[in-house]
């Protein structure tokens, strides 16, 4: 982000978006940042999901980092899983990613529960689901996918994200 908005960066060589056809899927905003989903086709043409983490520093500029993302579609799942990228250290977690498997539409909400007793959760929006809670968690998570009435679609332990 700039003063002025958001600005584009492509480096050479195809690896990075077209800026044609960059789409936000889903944005959060948290006290001391921003999550944003963001899928785009690559200056070679492929298609392609990031997640991106935004805060403003001292002097009022922006920092944008990547926190990951991929191309092509997620694994192929029996029921509801959340495909995370995350990052996470002692003071902070930020994940997101797009709930994919059988059954995935009728996702409303995942809950993540931490072994520290943290829980977090997010509603379903375009997918997608963005976390982020500072300080850091303790792990193992419990992964809770649950549906418009609050019913249970899938849980699972995850002993940590990819980083």
């Amino acid at each position: 982000l700039s003063p002025g908005g958001w600005v584009g960066f492509t480096p050479s060589g195809g690896a990075g978006a077209d800026p044609a056809t960059v789409q936000f899927r889903k944005s959060r905003t948290f006290p001391a940042c921003q999550l944003h989903s963001v899928t785009f086709s690559t200056q070679a043409g492929g298609p392609a999901r990031a997640l991106f983490r935004a805060w403003r520093e001292p002097d009022g500029s922006w920092l944008v980092v990547l926190i990951g993302g991929g191309s092509g579609g997620g694994p192929c799942r029996s029921r509801p899983w959340v495909n995370f990228t995350a990052q996470w250290n002692d003071g902070l977690f930020a994940a997101g990613g797009e709930v994919i498997g059988h059954g995935a539409q009728q996702a409303h909400l995942v809950r993540l529960r931490f072994a520290d007793g943290t829980s977090i959760e997010d509603r379903v929006e375009n997918g997608v689901v963005l976390f982020f809670v500072s300080p850091g968690v303790a792990f193992p998570a419990r992964v809770d996918i649950l549906d418009n009435a609050g019913e249970s679609l899938a849980s699972y332990d995850a002993d940590e994200f990819d980083p």
